[in-house]
């Protein structure tokens, strides 16, 4: 029905009908006219409409960001300069980037077994059922696009190859794990804190309560020494679920910690870290502060059973992997 992009008056009068706090969703955002007419009626009537655009075009970048970068900073635009610079509006705006199919498959590794290959290729039959029925499953297993746990010891390292829209040429980009973690719980979040790097040393001090076949145990030598560039790296997140998820407006909330950490590959020194971090900010996984408290990484925080199968400390990655993979059909 249009020739250009649909007018920016005509979405305002469109969305103007519900209140002046709405959820504008446009699943098809093309150059962001939705957005830049949330926000004139925004800056018109002072409302606090919020807007979420989806788009795959290649012109996201080029066209659709810089856009509503543009209205934001001014609301009249002429041969590339704003025409009053006092007509800014405060506002913020979040995008995600999620994975595509194609960059799923681009990233799947197979592990190299010359003696199996020769095998699968003299039998047609097995090759179908290989490719059916075990590749996909197991000898995948470890791609990062198929979730690598390993990968978790240090969550802000997580990388994919994602191929640049319109050419064939691919970039290594980090994944936003902390993220996309919140999204997969689906955590309200509350309070997100700044990441914390640490110094420690240790002493080994006799133990009669050691575990078996060892006589001491590692202590710190004095308290952490908050250090940024330090080998220990800890983030805080905090927020709830709904305790009833049938009925997540009812107002019952659980409070949910997730702690992130690098992990330096010495479990007892990271284990040690970990436990007089907790101390230090009067956390005790043993009261009720906290319904669920989430980290990556084997540890030894005390733990209480609140059900049949579900422990008050989780594992991030065990938690990860079931949310991305356990479905049912």
């Amino acid at each position: 029905m249009f020739s250009n992009p649909k007018p920016v008056e005509l979405v305002s009068e469109v969305i103007s009908y519900p209140s002046d706090n709405s959820l504008v969703l446009d699943y098809f955002a093309g150059s962001g006219t939705t957005g830049h007419a949330v926000i004139n009626l925004n800056r018109t009537d002072d409302g606090c409409r919020k807007y979420v655009l989806t788009e795959m075009g290649y012109h996201f970048d080029t066209v659709l960001k810089v856009r509503l970068a543009k209205v934001i900073y001014s609301e009249a635009w002429r041969d590339g300069k704003p025409v009053a610079r006092n007509t800014g509006i405060s506002h913020c705006f979040k995008y995600i980037r999620l994975e595509s199919y194609e960059d799923t498959l681009n990233n799947l590794r197979l592990a190299s077994d010359p003696i199996r290959q020769r095998a699968i290729d003299a039998n047609s039959q097995l090759k179908q059922d290989y490719m059916l029925h075990y590749m996909l499953d197991v000898e995948t297993r470890g791609s990062q696009s198929l979730l690598n746990i390993d990968a978790f010891a240090n969550p802000t390292a997580y990388t994919l190859e994602v191929k640049k829209p319109g050419s064939d040429e691919s970039v290594e980009r980090t994944v936003d794990l902390i993220e996309t973690f919140n999204y997969l719980i689906g955590l309200r979040v509350e309070h997100t804190a700044a990441p914390q790097g640490f110094n420690a040393k240790f002493n080994r001090v006799q133990d009669a309560h050691a575990p078996q076949g060892q006589t001491t145990r590692l202590v710190l030598d004095g308290r952490l020494q908050q250090d940024d560039n330090g080998p220990w790296w800890l983030r805080k997140i905090e927020g709830w679920l709904p305790a009833d998820p049938a009925n997540p407006n009812n107002g019952a909330r659980d409070k949910v910690l997730i702690v992130w950490r690098k992990l330096t590959g010495d479990l007892e020194q990271d284990n040690l870290v970990l436990d007089e971090w907790f101390k230090t900010h009067r956390i005790n996984s043993r009261d009720f502060e906290y319904a669920t408290i989430y980290v990556n990484g084997s540890n030894n925080l005390p733990n209480l059973k609140k059900a049949e199968d579900r422990w008050k400390v989780r594992l991030i990655e065990e938690e990860f992997m079931q949310r991305m993979w356990d479905v049912e059909g």
